[in-house]
């Protein structure tokens, strides 16, 4: 796949990736942020995108029941 085929949020994707590494932000930070972007763009979009966003997003972060456990340093393991 050239550069011109890949899809647009791919190559966003990688360029914020691109930037973020070079910023050296701690992994907190950088997640943090993230979120951030996220609820903004959230709330900018119709309600019904919104919504449909929110479910694909729950989707995307449910994790198997017993898959990760947490360690005293708060740190997900699996």
């Amino acid at each position: 796949m050239s550069y011109d085929d890949t899809p647009e949020h791919v190559k966003l994707a990688v360029e914020i990736i691109r930037q973020v590494e070079l910023l050296h932000f701690e992994d907190d930070t950088v997640m943090e942020a993230a979120l951030l972007v996220i609820q903004d763009t959230l709330r900018k979009l119709p309600q019904s995108e919104s919504i449909a966003w929110r479910q694909r997003l729950c989707e995307i972060l449910k994790v198997p029941r017993g898959v990760w456990k947490v360690s005293t340093s708060n740190k997900a393991v699996s």
